[in-house]
This record gives structure tokens, C-alpha cells and sequence, in this order.
């Protein structure tokens, strides 16, 4: 009887267990890899704000850091429109070269960065 209490002994040595107990036990394990979101101070918040300017203004490509729920990811393209809350961003496939778009809030955007190519032709300075 020991060695059922050891370790994991417990459940491993239970040979059925409900569905249910089962479905609970997934869920706490996946609600503990979900990420908060960071806080950002006002100049962090200024600099992603000047970037997705110039990338719309100028048309050049970028790269954004995203907040995802359970883990974070890195979109390039050109900043085509922006209302209130949110901007359209032409996605550009860095392999295939195929084109996409979608809406993202600003509140999701954790780092934007200027592409290389855009650096490296002197018009900005980071």
C-alpha cells in the first residue's frame, strides 16, 4: 500500500478513471500554459506607435511581435490602415511570397521592429 502513495503511485496504479476527472485534468494542465499579457510602459508604447507610422506611412515592411493567449508570434508586412483600436496589416510570407491581411489590436502588439532592408538603406536610424 506504500508504494501506491509514492511519486505518482496513485494514479498509476488506478487502472480506470472517470471521463470526466480526465477532462478536468487536461484543462488545469492547459489553463496553466496560458501566458498573461505584459504590461508596457508609455515610451515602449510610444516607439511601437512611431513604427507602425512610418511603416504605413512609407509602405515599408516591418516585423511585429504578437500576444498570443498560450504562446506569442512574429507576423511580417506593411501596416495598410488603422482606425480606432485596431489596423489592417498586409501579411507577406517570407518563404512563398504569398500575401495575406488581417485586423490587429494594438493592445496585442508587444514589439514592432523595422525590417533589415529598411535599415540598411539609411532613410531610418532605430
Amino acid at each position: 500500500m506504500s508504494k501506491k502513495l509514492e511519486l505518482n503511485g496513485l494514479w498509476e496504479s488506478s487502472r480506470m478513471m472517470l471521463p470526466q476527472h480526465k477532462e478536468a485534468a487536461l484543462r488545469n494542465r492547459k489553463d496553466n500554459q496560458r501566458m498573461s499579457r505584459p504590461i508596457r510602459d508609455e515610451q515602449e508604447i510610444q516607439n511601437i506607435s512611431a513604427v507602425l507610422s512610418l511603416s504605413q506611412m512609407y509602405k515599408k515592411p516591418l516585423v511585429l511581435t504578437l500576444y498570443g493567449e498560450f504562446k506569442t508570434r512574429l507576423v511580417t508586412g506593411i501596416v495598410a490602415r488603422s482606425k480606432h483600436g485596431e489596423f489592417r496589416f498586409d501579411i507577406v510570407e517570407t518563404f512563398s511570397g504569398a500575401g495575406d491581411w488581417e485586423w490587429i489590436a494594438y493592445r496585442d502588439v508587444l514589439k514592432a521592429e523595422l525590417c533589415k532592408e529598411w535599415t540598411d538603406d539609411g532613410m531610418i536610424d532605430p
